[in-house]
């Protein structure tokens, strides 16, 4: 059932908002509130009774996100299942953020409502404020689906000192141990900090491995790697890869 247009008229009134008409079973609220990249946030109200009601986002919030290339890693998910949770919102199997209420409680579920969604929204800054950590995320799980065997693993070097690495596929036979390093922002001074890191696990004497392989994932939707960079990698015996060179990535990781 759609909503009376008197009951819109006066959810307009609450919301300072304006009513657009709908084909379907909703009708859209466009709010004076803007998203992360200043487009007006629209809500949608649907009469389930005469006196329950329904607001949901119709999927906007996420479909915005996944356009603007953030996939919802496990971190992120966690982190949307916790906003929803603040804000007594409900997420749908098809990714539509809703609540359910009286029309009395119209204001509140509102509030909740276009809360939630501005705060996943902020989800987009997670490029800048956390995205190392959820980059490396990403390339983990890309590389699990792809099932090459490999584990995150920890060499010493020379003083003892132990480096981590997120994903390392064993030697066997004649299959060279590699060990995957994977950096968002792959800069000259990392390049370094890289090639430093591997030549002193090589120099380990502890470390007994036929020829191995050190391959350096890089985010190349944020920068590619200058001249020089690639310069220090082939010096090094360091393999750099794009993320967006799965291919390469696979068949890199299955010699």
């Amino acid at each position: 059932m759609k909503p009376t247009q008197e009951l819109l008229s006066s959810v307009a009134q609450f919301f300072n908002a304006s009513l657009q008409p709908s084909t379907t079973n909703a009708d859209e609220i466009v709010t004076p509130l803007t998203d992360f990249i200043g487009d007006n946030i629209n809500i949608y109200l649907s009469k389930l009774s005469a006196q329950q009601i329904q607001l949901d986002d119709d999927g906007y919030t996420l479909d915005n996100l996944s356009l603007m290339g953030i996939a919802l890693s496990d971190t992120r998910k966690q982190i949307v299942k916790q906003i929803c949770n603040q804000y007594q919102v409900t997420l749908s199997d098809d990714g539509v953020l809703y609540v359910k209420g009286s029309l009395s409680n119209f204001p509140l579920m509102k509030l909740n409502l276009t809360s939630a969604m501005l705060k996943i929204g902020d989800l987009y800054f997670t490029q800048r404020a956390r995205v190392k950590n959820m980059f490396v995320e990403d390339v983990v799980a890309e590389l699990k689906r792809s099932d090459l065997g490999g584990i995150p693993s920890s060499f010493q070097e020379r003083t003892g000192i132990e480096y981590r690495y997120p994903y390392v596929v064993p030697q066997r036979q004649t299959h060279p141990l590699k060990v995957v390093d994977v950096i968002n922002n792959l800069t000259n001074g990392i390049m370094m900090q890289s090639a430093f890191q591997f030549n002193d696990i090589r120099d380990n004497a502890e470390f007994d491995y036929r020829q191995p392989k050190f391959l350096l994932i890089y985010n190349d939707q944020m920068a590619s790697p200058s001249k020089s960079a690639l310069q220090i990698a082939s010096d090094t015996g360091i393999t750099p890869l794009p993320f967006s060179s799965k291919t390469a990535i696979e068949q890199a990781l299955a010699e």
